[in-house]
């Protein structure tokens, strides 16, 4: 978030975005704030980012109650509401265990629906 309207900003046109929430920073026992997640979308909403991604892939919160994991899919939801695209939560990526490990700029299928992932091309040649 810290890279928006800098060069290093990236382009987001027609990608599949992946999200994922980390520790708290007063308190690594703790996932970061729901304010924060709520702050962060508001962020990219109002930067134009949801209008460009075809897709979007969330991890699996860091260390968050199960009354926090209801509160973090219904600030999703509330935020993304207007958007047509689809988005797969509670994906092990990001601070999770397991954790899946994702190549970036390679091609996917995301269905929503189907609750599916799949990488269309290897990540290395």
């Amino acid at each position: 978030m810290h890279l928006r309207g800098t060069p290093f900003w990236p382009n987001f046109k027609d990608t599949i975005l992946f999200l994922e929430s980390s520790e708290n920073e007063a308190d690594f026992k703790k996932g970061d704030s729901l304010a924060n997640i709520d702050s962060y979308l508001a962020d990219m909403e109002l930067s134009g980012v949801f209008k460009q991604i075809k897709g979007l892939v969330i991890g699996r919160p860091f260390r968050y109650s199960q009354e926090e994991n209801s509160l973090f899919e219904k600030i999703i939801i509330d935020r993304l509401s207007n958007y047509h695209f689809p988005i797969l939560s509670q994906v092990d990526i990001g601070h999770t265990d397991p954790m899946i490990t994702i190549p970036i700029g390679t091609k996917v299928a995301l269905d929503s629906k189907k609750n599916s992932f799949e990488l269309l091309e290897t990540g290395v040649i």
